[in-house]
Parts: structure tokens; sequence; C-alpha cells
């Protein structure tokens, strides 16, 4: 296949994955983009308020959503979830699975380093059969995303986090929507080495990920104003 051909193919590629999630979305093309990490958070009304006014939620990995009568911290409202075939099972991750969109990004971009005892997991027994999730293609998602965190990157040094790549597709998709982040902890702390999840419990961060760099990009969109950050 030809340069030309590939970019055009790559590029096909990401408007088919735009008009999945704009399916799902309440408007399209969205007015408002909310994108809800899993850092723990205390209950915070106006929050909530923000991320359920939203046309488009996304929501990433382990996720959990404000159950009846709980006090009102995460939202409930849940369009679309970018999942990791690595992702530790809460309820809420496939409830209501047929009215959600899921992405998936592709398995690659890995480099074990000797005394590593993580496993790829190719193929993910828990997900229902017909969950129909779309694939993150490497070369269009995740390598448009490396390059915004550094340019001068080799390919395959770095993964960008789930919940980076999906802040990554909502600024980059829909850049008139107002978009507003929240539950990144790395934001506060690039230098951590274990996630802390809300829905209880701690998991090592991978070698392969530079919150450093995500932090940073992150935080240049807050800054010049193409996205805010909810408390």
């Amino acid at each position: 296949m030809r340069r030309g051909d590939l970019e055009r193919t790559r590029e096909e590629q990401w408007c088919q994955i735009r008009g999945y999630l704009l399916a799902y979305a309440d408007h399209a093309p969205p007015r408002k983009v909310a994108v809800v990490g899993n850092a723990p958070l205390e209950p915070h009304e106006e929050r909530v308020a923000e991320i359920d006014s939203a046309d488009l939620v996304i929501r990433v990995n382990s996720l959990m959503l404000d159950d009846p009568g709980a006090p009102p911290t995460l939202g409930t409202a849940c369009h679309a979830v970018v999942l990791s075939r690595a992702t530790a099972l809460t309820p809420w991750v496939l409830r209501d699975y047929r009215r959600r969109a899921y992405l998936v990004p592709q398995a690659g971009f890995v480099q074990y380093r000797p005394g590593d005892t993580i496993g790829l997991l190719l193929h993910a027994d828990f997900w229902p059969p017909d969950l129909g999730a779309m694939p993150l293609p490497n070369a269009v998602v995740k390598a448009r995303a490396v390059r915004a965190l550094d340019p001068g990157a080799r390919p395959g040094s770095l993964i960008p986090t789930t919940g980076t790549t999906a802040v990554f597709l909502a600024h980059e998709m829909f850049p008139d929507a107002d978009l507003v982040v929240v539950g990144f902890s790395f934001l506060d702390d690039a230098e951590q080495t274990s996630w802390s999840h809300h829905s209880g419990g701690h998991t090592k961060v991978n070698w392969q990920h530079r919150l450093d760099l995500e932090a940073r990009l992150l935080r240049s969109w807050i800054d010049d104003g193409s996205a805010r950050a909810l408390p």
C-alpha cells in the first residue's frame, strides 16, 4: 500500500471512530463532553451536574457510577467506555452495555523488561459475546496520542494511559465542544507509581506510561481553555 493510501485509510478509521461515538451521544455534534477518570473523589453536587449535563460522557476501565440514594460524587451518565483488556471489572463496567459505545485500545507497543510477569491479554473471557466493541488501532489513535505527548518519542517507547487516550479522543474529535475532565490524579502527582481507584484498591502504574508528559499535555489544554478541570 502506498503511503498516501495508508494515510487515507487511517483518516477514514479515525472518522469511523468519531462516528461511532456520535451515534451514542445525546446530541451530534456534542456541545459538551465529559471524560471521567477513576481517581478517588469526594461528593460534589456541582461536579455531578457538570458531568451529567454533557451530551457525551466518556468513562474508562474500572469505572463507577453513583447508585440511587448515594451522595452525588461521580454522576450516572455514561455514553462511552474506553476499556483496556486488562481492566479489573467493577459492577458498573458492563452495566447497560448495549446502550454504550465501547472502545478497546489495540494490544501492542508492549516491551517487557526482564522479570516482568504481566501477561498480555489478547482475549478477555469476561466480555459479553455481543459487546460489539470498536478497536482503537495503534497507528490511528495511539500513535497520534504519543506524538502529542512527545513528538520525538521512539515508536513503542511509551504508552498513553487509557484515561489520557479518552481525553485525547474527545479533545481532537470534538474541538468545538465544552470539554470537562475529572478524576485524573496525575494532574496533582505525576510522580506516583501506583493508582488509587475510587472503587478501592491500588494498581501499579505501567512503566511505559509517562505521567509527567500526560500531565503537561492536559494542563496545556486546561491553560489554553480547550478543556476544563472539574473539582
